[in-house]
């Protein structure tokens, strides 16, 4: 077994410790259920979102770092527009969305490659070399340690790379319902997740 696998091995470990202790979110599991609904159109639409942001029409000869690649849509995008991909999430059912995706469009292509693995794990981000995009969708702002988050995100970027990073605004007292919503959740026995979520998104 390389290092490289017992490293990703330790990370799935770390994961599931952390949601059986309630301090972790699955939001694998939501994209489990996106990839049911995956069409074209919306890989068109994922497509032209990085063609607008990036100011190009191709990422022909371009490497893409996908930092919480989630369903892996945007990697899946970014590999049809030309760019070698690198996916990784922490979450295990994300991780197994990603590489199911890719196993759908290009499941024997080298130039993408799908991992699991921590933002904040500095010796990882530093393993992965350089990259001339770096981007992460909605991600940083759930590891706990943002800042952190942010400063590897910028670690993976190449001399003149782009990084592309949104986070979630910080809206005071909503916010911090939200945070206590998830934490709730997280920790209560499954039997009682699906009628808390319901009570919490009502009015």
């Amino acid at each position: 077994m390389s290092i490289a696998t017992v490293k990703i091995d330790e990370t799935a470990r770390q994961h599931e410790k952390e949601v059986r202790a309630g301090e972790r979110f699955e939001f694998g599991k939501n994209w489990s259920a996106f990839l049911e609904v995956l069409d074209e159109e919306r890989i068109l639409k994922a497509e032209e979102s990085l063609r607008e942001m990036l100011e190009t029409e191709t990422l022909a000869g371009k490497t893409f770092l996908d930092i919480g690649s989630g369903s892996g849509l945007f990697s899946l995008a970014a590999r049809r527009l030309g760019a070698k991909v690198f996916s990784f999430d922490y979450d295990s059912n994300s991780f197994a969305c990603t590489k199911e995706l890719k196993r759908r469009f290009f499941a024997e292509d080298e130039n993408w490659q799908v991992e699991q693995g921590s933002v904040l794990d500095n010796n990882y981000i530093k393993s992965l070399g350089k990259f001339d995009i770096v981007y992460s969708w909605g991600v940083l702002h759930h590891t706990g340690e943002m800042w952190k988050a942010l400063e590897n995100a910028e670690l993976a970027a190449a001399k003149n790379g782009k990084l592309f990073i949104a986070i979630y605004n910080d809206t005071g007292s909503q916010a911090a319902r939200w945070k206590w919503i998830k934490k709730t959740y997280c920790k209560l026995p499954d039997l009682l997740k699906t009628p808390f979520a319901v009570l919490a998104i009502l009015p």
